[in-house]
This record gives C-alpha cells, structure tokens and sequence, in this order.
C-alpha cells in the first residue's frame, strides 16, 4: 500500500506506538496519582482536585457496585459538561460497567429509544432534564438524580436554590447522596481493554436514525494517546518552562464522541485542568478563556465563529491559547485564518467520526502554509484509502473523488444490535465512512461530501457543499442546506436550497436573486430547481446542519 503522507510526517510523532493495554479509567487513577494536588476540574468558580476528582469516582464505583451494577452492565448518563459527568464516567468504567452517553437534547422518544437498544436499565439524569424521562418504564430500573448547584460555591448555590423550584425526586436515587454513604475504593473488576465495552456512542444521525457504535477500552485508549501524540506540546501554558500544564476549555459535550475523547479523556490522561463549560455561549467561552488562561480550545466551526462575531471580543483575552483544534464539521478558510489571527495560536483541523472514538485524520503543524480544507494525513497506526463507489473495492488513483475508508486501533467493533449496518460498514477491517474525498500527491486528504447526500439529477453527481459554498459567498446569506427531493411527476430529482439570510437582509433579498447569483458560478445542472429562505436550519448536537431532517419534511409534505 502506497502511503504518500510519510514523506510529511510530522517531527515528534511516531508512526507507531505501543499502545498500553488498560482500561480508560486508569487515565483517571494514573493522573490523581501523578498530579494529586493539581487542579482537575473547574466549574463555575469551584475547583476540584485530582486527588479528589479519583476519589470521588472511586466512591461513586463502590456505590453502582452496591446498587448491583456489574461487568459489562449499561449505566446512560443524560448530562451536560458538569462535574457529575466526569465522577460518573470514570465510576462506571471503574465499576466494570458500559457508559452509554445520551445527549439531553434529544426528543424524549429518542431517550427511550436509545435506553431500550442499548439495554441500559440504570440511568444518571440532571433533575432539569427529568420531563424528559418515563420514570414509568418497565426496563428502567435505577434512577440516579444529579443537581449541577451541588457543585457551584456556596454562595452560588444558594441563589440558584433560590432562583428556581426544586424538582421532586420522589423515590429516585440522589447522586451526591450515593456518594456520601460510600467509602473508596471500589471491588476490581478484571477488564479485557480490547475486548470489553467502554463506551456506547451513539452517531450523530445526520444521515438517518442514530446508531450506537460500540467502543472497546483500547479503541478509546489508543485514540486518546494518538491525539495526545500528534498534538505535541499538547496545550503547554505560555509561562516559563515547568511553570505551566495543560488548560482545556471543555465546550463541545463529553456526551458527543468528540468530546469525550479529546476533550475529556486526552485532557484526563495529560493531567490538564479542565474548565467546563454547559452551554457553549460565546461570552461563557471568552470569559472562561480569560479567567482562566485557558491553553487548549477543541471546538467546531460554530463555536469558533461565535468567539469571532462576539461584538466586545478583544484578543488579549484569548492571548493565553496556544493550540485549538476544530471537528465535528469542516471549518471554513476564513475562519481559521482569522481565529489564529486573532488569538496567534496554532489551530488544527481533525478529521473523524463516531465508529473510529472519533480521530483518524489531522493536520500537521509542519505543513506550511497550511493546507486549508485539507484534514490532513492519518494518524499513527491508521491507514485510509480512496475507493469506488459502486463496489468499494477498487482502489482509485490519486486526485479522484471515491469513499474514504480506514483502519486502525481506534476502530469500534461493530454497531450494537444492528449486524446487517455492521457489515455494510466494516469489511475486511476497513470502516467505510460515507464520505466522498480525495487524497493529492502528498497524501493530504480533502472531503467532498456525504456519499448519502449525493444528488443525481439530469444524470450528472451534484455534491450539496459545492453548491451551498457558492451560496455563501452571498453577502446576504447566513447558513445554507442543499438536498436532493424527488419530483414524481417528472421522474427527476430536484435540487432544493434552503438558505438562513442574515439578520440585516431579510426582505431585502429575494430568491431570484440567489438563483441568478448561482447561475453565474455554477454549473447548468448544479444550479438550485428552488431556493427557499426559512429562519432556521435543523441542526444536530454539533451544530452539523441535518440534511437528513430537511428531506424528511419534505417527504411528509408530499
């Protein structure tokens, strides 16, 4: 196999490594042991040690084990960036059991349904979030209760206390109170990292219903290290040398794949302090930043736009930065280039998704200038290819536009209860992503699109991004969303856009307009049938448009 990319390998980063093989938990046990006096956790103007971040999971292990919790058990966790998150995270994985992360923002159906395919019968829920749970469910049969306040300041919490009515928990666990009565360390519970469950994740469903992709220990164990590895001198604080660790603001949700990974248990494993964040607002992020010297920004494109288009931003209050990385979502040229303008800190762009726990692609500090729209070059110990689309078993020769596919250590085993999605998607070793790339002569890989959002219409392939691109540069418009929707009566697909104007220009732009703008940069056949303007655009947890969810109204609408 050809692989071009190890001509621009980064320096410092080996092509391989020897991955040690335990369980994610022990990044926790090995950190409170290395760093005990060291800042784990900041939230709201509270800290928490690593010493006593180790300890109060170790505790809240014990008490799942007393509340029959055993190997290989499904404990959900329906949270935010809270300190209960990270005790709970690291108590299941110590207890032997299976963390399925849930996000709170799902529909209540969506909760059920992924409570019942990952047969979880015991749930972590934040009392705001309780409406959204069926405390009548039959397969439920452990619900623990957290409340955020518990861990503000004292003051803090009293006016919160204050501000809103308690939520009844009836007879339903109380989580501090399950710490409280349980004294470390929990029973050992012998775990196979690669073949024991660490994790349940469920995909993003922006190209269908999610699917929950089940992650081995060492999937997230060998991800964790290959990060920490390519991003060298991995958020080192600016201050003398030896002065300084690690600060990582922790803004994406741990219960999306991204973060829990590189933002979660990279920063666990590096001995960072990491400042949560539960809503990522833009002056939450700045003012976190500033307040805290914050070294190490993962984000998507959303939240690196919000920092920008924040009216009272200056830069010396992101002058504490030094590394950023952006997944989840392309970032676009010109915000990258002007978030490091501002801030002067290196930003790299990852590459992954949630069956690879999420990391197999990122750009290199040494290619300079960047490559911008380029994801980079694989990760250590991970192989990709270009491949056709009919078969997927041809490999395409350099330049072409095929499906990306990968291996490596941090692939998942497999969707849960789903084997026919399981062997669509993995063969031979080989994770079929869904994406439409290409691979220059370098070895730098570039994504096109999603290969389900593919339009085919008067019998040519439309790639959806290259036409919202070209809607972009309107100075009118905000967002946009292109998909493909049948049209019946002429046995044809047409192309529909849905555009998002800016706050300034609505009524003042019709869509016409856009259509002429279109014509003038497209081709013949990539130019929209219809642009409708709308005042939002259906999104995911990530911020990720739903192509998906726009095709479905437009399904039920016919």
């Amino acid at each position: 196999m050809i692989r071009p990319w190890l001509k621009h390998w980064p320096e410092g980063v080996p092509y391989s490594i020897n991955y040690p093989r335990i369980p994610v938990n022990a990044f926790l046990e090995n950190s409170a042991r290395k760093y005990p006096n060291r800042t784990a956790l900041v939230f709201m103007g509270s800290s928490i040690s690593y010493s006593s971040l180790g300890k109060t999971a170790s505790k809240f292990a014990n008490a799942l084990q007393h509340l029959g919790i055993t190997k290989g058990d499904r404990v959900a966790l329906l949270l935010p960036n809270i300190p209960q998150f990270v005790i709970a995270y690291y108590g299941i994985l110590s207890a032997g059991g299976t963390v399925v992360a849930i996000n709170p923002l799902n529909e209540a159906k969506e909760i059920e349904r992924q409570m019942q395919d990952s047969r979880a019968q015991t749930l972590i829920v934040l009392d705001r979030f309780l409406e959204k749970v069926d405390k009548k469910d039959s397969d439920l049969k452990k619900l623990i209760i957290a409340r955020a306040e518990n861990y503000l300041p004292f003051a803090s919490r009293m006016l919160s206390k204050v501000r809103r009515k308690t939520t009844q928990a009836g007879d339903h666990l109380q989580f501090e109170t399950l710490l409280n009565n349980q004294p470390p360390p929990p029973q050992t519970v012998p775990i196979n990292p690669m073949e024991d469950l660490a994790v349940i994740q469920y995909t993003g469903g922006t190209t269908g219903r999610p699917k929950g992709a089940m992650l081995t220990h060492h999937n997230l164990v060998a991800n964790t290290i290959q990060t920490y590895h390519w991003l060298r001198g991995w958020g080192q604080s600016k201050k003398p040398q030896g002065q300084g660790h690690p600060i990582v603001l922790a803004a994406v949700p741990f219960f999306h794949i991204y973060g829990m990974t590189v933002a979660l248990n990279e920063a666990v494993h590096a001995g960072s302090t990491i400042v949560l964040v539960p809503k990522p607002e833009a002056v939450d992020m700045i003012r976190a930043i500033e307040q805290n010297e914050v070294t190490h920004l993962p984000a998507t494109p959303n939240i690196y736009r919000a920092i920008l288009g924040h009216p009272s931003l200056h830069k010396e209050q992101l002058s504490s930065l030094t590394h950023c990385v952006s997944g989840g979502d392309p970032i676009d040229i010109e915000t990258a280039q002007r978030f490091k303008d501002v801030c002067g800190a290196e930003l790299y762009e990852g590459y992954g998704l949630t069956e690879a726990s999420p990391v197999t692609h990122c750009t290199t500090l040494d290619d300079q200038p960047p490559r911008r729209g380029s994801i980079g070059i694989p990760f250590p110990d991970t192989d990709a290819r270009i491949v056709d689309l009919l078969t997927g078993e041809e490999d395409l020769p350099i330049g072409s536009e095929g499906e990306l596919v990968v291996t490596g250590p941090q692939i998942m085993k497999g969707y849960i209860a789903q084997n026919d999605e399981t062997q669509r998607a993995l063969r031979d070793g080989w994770l079929y992503t869904g994406d439409i790339a290409k691979m220059d002569e370098e070895g730098f890989f570039y994504i096109i699109d999603r290969k389900q959002d593919r339009i085919i219409s008067q019998g040519h392939t439309i790639w959806p991004t290259k036409v919202e691109e070209v809607l972009l540069q309107h100075f009118s418009v905000e967002s946009a969303a292109v998909v493909g929707i049948s049209d019946p009566t002429r046995c044809a697909t047409d192309v529909q856009a849905y555009v998002v104007l800016k706050p300034n220009m609505k009524g003042k732009v019709d869509t016409s307009e856009l259509l002429s703008y279109c014509r003038d940069r497209l081709l013949e056949y990539q130019v929209p049938d219809d642009i409708q303007v709308v005042d939002k655009l259906p999104v995911t947890s990530m911020g990720r448009v739903s192509r998906a969810t726009l095709r479905e109204r437009n399904e039920i609408s016919d």
